[in-house]
């Protein structure tokens, strides 16, 4: 999230100084408002591609803006050097079962809304293209009928031109393995990347839970409540994403996307939980993927 005060401000700088000593595939950056953009978050986006060497992924999702002012915003990213986006439809408001007229109604539409912006611009970029990203949901989206309808869009995503998927939050390291050996079989190609969440605590895992929909796993939860302190709450929930990521890379999975919730105390503390191999297989021998 862009900082929204001194104080946010101090510890961000914080974060992207570690960040960037990992050199990061990329840097996610979502809004600072709701799900819309703000003058302060596109600010923040464009300091990040002139003054860093992070690369940032600019979240844009179909219910921040119609579609008209959409494209003003893919081409002002392009304009700042922004080359990465993560698309996805965002969530409804309150009483809402679509995106507001004039809004693009999913996803997919969006990766193919900036594939089209994209041929306006093959010259500003120097004949390459934008990587884009999108969601994938190894526990299933809350609105989808059925496991294969979570495919099913996933491949119509790629299809329109998404390079790869980033997953919302699950906890069980067979369940990815599972999800993309279905995607193959469907002809999805593009790396599924799992979303790691670091937990915490309990507060933490069940304000995400529900913001997923997901019900916290009682093997999570009831070792949590054994915590005689919030220390050791928040020892224990770092020790269980630490094992969490160590059975991911040897599950072979293609990179990992950390919610760093701009605290760098905490991815710090997370990544020095990893096994030897798994750190140097994060930041050594990953694969490259766009």
């Amino acid at each position: 999230m862009p900082p929204r005060s001194a104080a946010q401000q101090q510890r961000s700088g914080a974060l992207l100084e570690l960040l960037a000593s990992y050199d990061p595939d990329y840097l996610a950056v979502t809004s600072a408002v709701g799900t819309g953009w703000s003058a302060g978050t596109a600010a923040f986006i464009e300091q990040l591609a002139a003054t860093t060497r992070l690369r940032p992924l600019a979240h844009l999702t179909c219910t921040a803006a119609p579609r008209s002012e959409l494209i003003e915003w893919i081409e002002w990213f392009i304009d700042a050097g922004v080359r990465g986006f993560l698309a996805v439809r965002g969530d409804l408001a309150a009483g809402q079962s679509a995106p507001p007229r004039g809004h693009l109604a999913h996803a997919d539409a969006l990766v193919a809304l900036l594939r089209e912006v994209e041929q306006g611009h093959v010259a500003r970029l120097c004949g390459g293209r934008l990587a884009i990203g999108v969601a994938a949901y190894p526990s299933g989206h809350p609105e989808s009928r059925h496991p294969a309808e979570d495919i099913d869009v996933l491949a119509a995503k790629q299809r329109n031109g998404a390079d790869f998927a980033i997953t919302q939050l699950f906890f069980d390291s067979a369940l990815i393995t599972a999800v993309a050996e279905r995607a193959r079989l469907a002809g999805v190609t593009l790396p599924i990347i799992p979303g790691i969440m670091p937990i915490t605590g309990t507060a933490r895992l069940q304000r995400m839970c529900r913001l997923s929909g997901l019900t916290p796993p009682p093997r999570i939860s009831q070792t949590l409540a054994a915590a005689r302190s919030p220390a050791e709450e928040y020892d224990i929930g770092l020790d269980l994403t630490a094992g969490f990521v160590d059975e991911l890379i040897a599950a072979g999975v293609p990179g990992l996307h950390f919610y760093t919730f701009n605290d760098p105390t905490t991815i710090t503390e997370l990544l020095s939980r990893l096994r030897p191999a798994t750190l140097a297989r994060l930041i050594v021998d990953r694969k490259d993927f766009p």
